[in-house]
C-alpha cells in the first residue's frame, strides 16, 4: 500500500480480522499527564455504567479475540473492571489492563494486584522515562517514586520476573519522536535493574499523537506545525499494511465503536457504524472502511507506532538534496534518514560508554550522526573540545567520563542541533549528580573555533565525522595543534577515500551531506596532519563504508570510502618514521576499562606486564602523555639502531589504510 503525497484524507483502507478489542472504561484518571490523548483527569465524568459493561461482557463471551484490553483513564477507577475480569478470565480471550500503576498504591485499589495475579492479567503500564525528572514532568510530581514502589510490588508477586507479563510503555517527553524501541528497552532494563532492582518483560515505544492534551501543549509552545511537519517528513509507507487500526476495535464508555483509541478521543466513530453499538455488530460480516485524519501520521513515522509498539524494523529514507546545514538541521530527523552508513557508526561501543548512554536524553541520541567512536581512555579531569558536536551526545558522554573537575566544550554551526544540546544542560547535570554544568556549547562555524581558545588550553580534541565537512582542513588542523597542550591529542573519526575525488563529486550536495563529498584521499590527509605538526598519525580502527543507495553508487563509481578513527599527538621529538632506539614498554595496568591489555593504536596492543620493543615515537606517546602513569618505558634516545623493524611507514607506502605507525 503506497500512500500518494502522504495524504491520509485520500486513503481508502478496510479493516481486516479483528484481533484486539480495547474497552475504554472512561476518562476518569488519578493523574493528569501532559501527553494524554484522551484528556483524562480526576474530574473525568464520562464513565461506563453497569448495564453497558454487562452487555459488552455478554457479547464478548460469544466471540474469540486475540486479546481484550481495558483502558481509560485509569480503568481501575471504574467499578465494573472486576466484573469484566471475573467474567471473561475463563474465556479464550487473553486479558490486559493499561494501568497508571500509581493507582495501585492507594489502599482502596491495592486489591487489584491480587485480582490481576489471580487471573493472569497482563499489565501494561506507562513509564515515560527511567528517570525521575522526565517521568514527573510528564505525569506529575511524585509519580516516579510511586511507580517504582508499585513495580517492586508487582515483581514481588511474579510480574516481570516470572510467568506474569509486565509491559512498560514509553512516550517521549517533548515534541520529538521516540528512539529505537529495542535500544530503549535495553536502557530501561539496565537502569531499572541497576538502580532499583526492578525487572519487566518488554517495553513498547509509542509516538505522541497530536490530539487533546498533547496538542494543547504543542499549541501553547508554538510547536504544533513543526511537530506535524516532523511526523509527515518521517512518513514510512512500509507501516501502512501493519497499522493497528486494521485489526483493532475500540469501544467507548457508551458502547460506541471506533477504529482506535485516538479516533475515540476525537469522537470519530467507525464509518458506517456511527449509531451502532458493540453488542449489535455482526462480526461475520464486518469490514468497515477506516477513518483517517492528520493525527494518524503519528502511527506512520519512522518505524511506526501502535499500542503494541513499533510496526516495522526500518524507517523510511527520505530524499535529501540540500546543503549540509539544511541536511542536518532540517531534512534529517534522525539517523534513519541517512542513505549510507558513513555518518552513522556501526561500531560496537565500549562497555563503559554503553553504560553512560542510557543517561543521555532521548532527543539528543535521536538526532545523533557519527561515523565512529571518538572517545579515548583516561579522561578524568581533562579539558576537552568536541568539534562539530551536533546535539551534544559525545559531549555529554564525556561530561560523565571526565568527572566534575573536567570540562567539555562543543561547537557546531547548525541552529537546531545546538539548540537541542543546550536545552538539556540542566537535566544532564542533575542526572550525573553534578553541582554545576561542566559542558558549554558554542554556536558558530567550525572554521572559527580558534577565536574561542588560547594556545595550549586543551588536553583533548575530538570530532565525529565532521572534519570532512570543513573546506579548509589544513587550517583547522593547525588551529587544533595550536590549542592543544604538549602531550595532548586530537582523537577523531572521519571519512576517507582510497583516491582523490574529482571536483564535481566534492561539490555534490548529496555526497557532501552524506559525509562522502568532503572525504580526503587518506594519504593526503596524513600529509596535511604532518604539515600541521602531527608528525606520526596513528590509526585506531578502520571500516569500509556500506553504500546501499544506487544513486550514490552511480556517482562514486569505483571509489572506496573508509571510516577511520585516528589519534594525532602533539609531542616534541616525534619523527616522520618509526626509528629504533632500543626502547621497551611495559603496560602495568591500572586503566579501569583496560584491565588486561591496552591498545594504543591498531598496531600496538600491550598485554599487562609483558615487555614489548617499541620505536622512539611510541615510547614518547606512552611516557610523555596522560598514559605515563600506566606504563614503564625503559631506554633513552642516546643510541640509534636504524629504522624500526617492520615499521608500517617504511615500506608499501601506497597500501590502503589498514595499519599505522609500527607494524611490529
Amino acid at each position: 500500500m503506497i500512500l500518494q503525497n502522504k495524504d491520509f484524507h485520500t486513503l481508502k483502507l478496510q479493516k481486516g480480522k479483528i484481533e484486539i478489542i480495547q474497552i475504554n472504561l472512561g476518562n476518569k484518571c488519578n493523574q493528569l499527564c501532559s501527553h494524554c490523548h484522551i484528556g483524562a483527569s480526576p474530574q473525568g465524568d464520562k464513565n461506563m455504567d453497569f448495564d453497558t459493561a454487562n452487555r459488552i461482557i455478554e457479547k464478548l463471551k460469544t466471540l474469540n479475540f486475540k486479546c481484550i484490553e481495558f483502558t481509560g483513564g485509569t480503568p481501575e477507577l471504574n467499578p465494573n473492571l472486576p466484573m469484566f475480569i471475573e467474567e471473561l478470565s475463563n474465556s479464550s480471550n487473553k486479558l490486559a489492563v493499561r494501568t497508571s500503576l500509581t493507582i495501585l498504591n492507594e489502599p482502596e485499589y491495592e486489591f487489584y494486584i491480587e485480582l490481576f495475579h489471580k487471573h493472569g492479567v497482563k499489565i501494561i503500564a506507562s513509564l515515560p522515562s527511567p528517570f525521575k525528572d522526565l517521568t514527573d514532568k510528564q505525569r506529575g510530581d511524585g509519580t516516579f517514586a510511586s511507580t517504582i514502589k508499585v513495580l517492586k510490588k508487582l515483581n514481588g508477586v511474579g510480574y516481570g520476573n516470572g510467568k506474569y507479563i509486565l509491559e512498560l510503555v514509553h512516550n517521549p517527553v517533548g515534541d520529538h519522536l521516540p528512539s529505537e524501541q529495542a535500544l530503549l528497552e535495553a536502557e530501561y532494563k539496565q537502569l531499572l535493574s541497576d538502580q532499583y532492582g526492578i525487572s519487566f518483560n518488554n517495553l513498547v515505544a509509542i509516538t505522541n499523537s497530536p490530539i487533546k492534551r498533547f496538542k494543547n501543549y504543542l499549541l501553547q509552545n508554538s510547536k504544533l506545525e513543526d511537530y506535524i511537519r516532523t511526523l509527515k517528513s518521517n512518513f514510512n509507507p512500509e507501516t501502512m499494511d501493519k497499522l493497528m487500526c486494521k485489526h483493532l476495535l475500540s469501544v467507548n464508555y457508551e458502547g460506541y465503536i471506533y477504529d482506535c483509541d485516538f479516533n475515540l478521543a476525537l469522537n470519530m466513530r467507525l464509518k458506517g457504524y456511527e449509531n451502532i453499538k458493540f453488542w449489535d455488530i455482526d462480526f461475520d460480516n464486518f469490514s468497515p472502511e477506516i477513518s483517517f485524519a492528520e493525527h494518524c501520521y503519528a502511527c506512520t513515522a519512522n518505524c511506526g507506532s501502535s499500542c503494541q509498539g513499533v510496526l516495522v524494523d526500518k524507517g523510511h529514507l527520505s530524499d535529501v538534496r540540500e546543503t549540509v546545514k539544511i541536511y542536518y538541521g532540517t531534512e534529517l530527523k534522525g539517523t534513519k534518514d541517512l542513505k549510507t552508513s558513513a555518518c552513522c557508526t556501526s561500531e560496537s561501543l565500549p562497555s563503559h560508554i554503553k553504560k553512560v548512554l542510557p543517561f543521555i536524553a532521548e532527543e539528543i541520541k535521536n538526532r545523533y550522526y557519527g561515523c565512529g567512536s571518538p572517545i579515548p581512555l583516561v579522561l578524568d579531569g581533562l579539558n576537552v573540545l568536541d568539534i562539530g558536536c551536533g546535539t551534544g551526545r559525545d559531549c555529554y558522554i564525556l561530561s560523565k567520563l571526565i568527572g566534575e573537575k573536567g570540562f567539555v566544550y562543543g561547537i557546531d554551526m547548525t541552529d537546531s542541533q545546538i539548540a537541542v544540546a543546550q536545552k538539556y544542560s540542566a537535566i544532564q547535570t542533575e542526572r550525573f549528580g553534578y553541582e554545576k554544568p561542566n559542558v558549554h556549547f558554542i554556536h558558530d562555524y567550525i572554521e572559527n573555533v580558534g577565536k574561542y581558545f588560547a594556545d595550549q588550553s586543551l588536553d583533548l580534541v575530538i570530532s565525529n565525522c565532521v572534519v570532512n565537512l570543513v573546506e579548509n582542513k589544513e587550517s583547522l588542523l593547525k588551529e587544533i595543534y595550536r590549542m592543544l597542550r604538549k602531550g595532548g591529542e586530537f582523537y577523531f573519526s572521519d571519512i576517507y577515500a582510497d583516491r582523490r575525488l574529482p571536483a564535481h563529486l566534492r561539490k555534490n550536495p548529496l555526497l557532501y551531506g552524506e559525509c562522502l563529498g568532503g572525504a580526503l584521499y587518506w594519504k593526503d590527509f596524513e600529509r596535511l596532519a604532518k604539515k600541521a605538526g602531527f608528525t606520526d598519525p596513528r590509526i585506531i580502527t578502520k571500516r569500509t563504508i556500506d553504500i546501499g543507495n544506487e544513486e550514490i553508487k552511480a556517482l562514486i563509481g569505483n571509489t572506496i570510502f573508509y571510516s577511520i578513527t585516528y589519534r594525532l599527538w602533539k609531542l616534541d621529538g616525534l619523527e616522520d618514521a618509526c626509528e629504533d632506539y632500543g626502547h621497551v614498554a611495559i603496560y602495568r595496568g591500572g586503566i579501569l576499562e583496560a584491565p588486561f591489555s591496552f591498545a594504543l593504536d591498531d598496531s600496538h596492543i600491550f598485554e599487562k606486564n609483558k615487555p614489548e620493543k617499541v620505536c622512539g615515537n611510541t615510547a614518547l606517546m606512552l611516557s610523555q602523555t596522560r598514559f605515563k602513569n600506566y606504563f614503564e618505558v625503559i631506554g633513552d634516545f642516546s643510541e640509534h639502531f636504524g629504522v624500526f623493524k617492520d615499521c608500517g611507514t617504511s615500506v608499501n607506502t601506497d597500501k590502503k589504510p589498514e595499519k599505522s605507525g609500527c607494524g611490529c
